[in-house]
């Protein structure tokens, strides 16, 4: 039994010719080679969601199975439902429902079997056409066609879960226990009818958990898919991932609405750290947007970089340090994320060429043999030490800051290359923060970060 297409021709074209062509005007061009097996996405008409949706589509790999896991807006259940159709049509053609792995889950997992939770559902349904102009697009050429088979081994299916009342971690142990074979698309969108400034704040604020990995501040009406995200970013927690940010807007964007508008956001799955998915793609850039902070400060103009990468607006604290010939003529940055990374970066540049207090403001003069490098630090960690040599043995080979009531100072990971012996290190950093080298007390505190470190070389 099928499942009949109940929002073609309201949420999206039922025309399979304008739904192509509006699917196809919402791709952006990546430059990077990395696909992830899983993203959240928003769900709501195409006119206000479509980007931010396929902005997060163009990220994913295609696998045997799509799970595509959604809130349910209209029925009440525990747990999660599944479906018994065989296919779900769509104006594109029908797509194949995997009823063997979902037979699986019935047996593994809490859920229920009921077609009709899904029949008045959009949250499933909007997914759909994304996933057929990408993975099956109707107009390709032959070795597209190989290669697209080469890369998906077998035919894509579905398996369309809607969640009811239920813990974030089933959804967790659903994508740890499909995941080798799998790829999974979370459906939600973000803060609903808020004024504009407002949603804004909200969104900038969800948006951050989710990069941070925070889940125990997600609340319900943050989002409406917010089991979904909460078990994905579970999911990335526990295996060392980050969620990286593909799109984020309100619908108030497009339409100029600003009294009640809804937020819209996308990410992928990295397999690593936010710091190497910025240091393998975006070194160059980094390096760019600090350099070019700095001529426009000279220069009397105000930089406004292009083309920003979405990762590079999610909050992020730096250090850029400038040198001369090899010796230091400058070093500020920011030990806490308090702002989008790029506006870190373009902030510290500038006052480490005109505001470090140890040094005369940059020249021009000196442009030309000027040498940039920018740290990108990690989260801060407390050291919990119970004496200096306990201290001494946890700091190498971290950035470390120590603290001890109103005194203060920082060091990079990179002075661990001019200062490599311990007690060396530690007693600097001291001096640093205006206290006697062998100063030790009860109310000193330590924290230790890790450090990205780019450079013009």
């Amino acid at each position: 039994m099928n499942k009949k297409a109940e929002y073609a021709g309201t949420f999206y074209p039922e025309n399979p010719e304008e739904l192509n062509c509006l699917l196809d005007s919402f791709k952006q061009e990546i430059k990077i080679d990395y696909r992830s097996k899983a993203i959240i996405v928003p769900h709501a008409g195409y006119i206000y969601s479509g980007h931010s949706a396929m902005a997060g589509f163009q990220y994913l790999e295609p696998s045997e199975n799509i799970f595509i896991i959604a809130p349910s807006h209209h029925e009440n259940f525990n747990n999660i439902a599944l479906p018994e159709y065989t296919f779900f049509e769509t104006p594109l053609g029908n797509l194949e429902v995997n009823n063997r792995l979902i037979s699986e889950i019935t047996e593994k997992f809490p859920c229920i079997i009921a077609d009709e939770v899904f029949d008045k559902e959009h949250s499933i349904e909007v997914q759909l056409p994304f996933i057929q102009n990408l993975f099956f697009p109707q107009r390709q050429s032959a070795v597209d066609f190989v290669k697209n088979l080469k890369k998906i081994g077998r035919k894509i299916r579905i398996v369309p879960i809607l969640v009811g009342n239920c813990d974030y971690r089933l959804i967790s142990d659903l994508i740890s226990t499909y995941w080798e074979t799998s790829s999974f698309v979370i459906s939600s969108d973000l803060s609903h009818y808020y004024p504009i400034q407002e949603c804004r704040q909200i969104d900038t604020y969800t948006a951050t958990i989710i990069e941070t990995g925070r889940i125990e501040f997600l609340q319900p009406q943050q989002a409406c898919g917010i089991t979904g995200i909460k078990g994905l970013v579970d999911f990335a927690n526990n295996n060392e991932c980050s969620m990286i940010r593909a799109e984020m807007y309100n619908s108030g964007d497009i339409s100029n609405e600003k009294d009640k508008v809804v937020g819209y956001g996308s990410w992928f799955l990295y397999t690593d750290t936010k710091n190497d998915f910025i240091e393998r793609y975006y070194s160059r850039y980094v390096i760019d947007i600090a350099r070019q902070s700095i001529i426009s400060s000279i220069n009397q103009e105000e930089f406004i970089p292009k083309g920003i990468p979405p990762v590079m607006t999610q909050y992020g604290a730096s250090f850029v340090t400038l040198k001369l010939k090899g010796v230091l003529r400058g070093c500020i940055g920011s030990v806490y994320p308090t702002k989008p990374l790029i506006l870190d970066i373009i902030d510290n540049a500038k006052n480490a060429a005109f505001q470090d207090p140890r040094f005369e403001p940059l020249t021009v003069d000196e442009l030309e043999d000027l040498e940039v490098s920018v740290s990108i630090l990690s989260a801060i960690e407390r050291i919990n030490f119970k004496d200096e040599r306990d201290l001494l043995s946890k700091i190498y080979p971290y950035g470390i800051i120590l603290a001890d009531r109103d005194k203060r100072a920082v060091y990079l990971p990179v002075v661990w290359e001019q200062l490599p012996d311990r007690e060396i290190f530690l007693n600097s950093l001291k001096e640093k923060a205006g206290l006697p080298p062998n100063y030790f007390s009860k109310s000193l505190e330590a924290y230790k970060f890790n450090a990205l470190y780019i450079s013009e070389d």
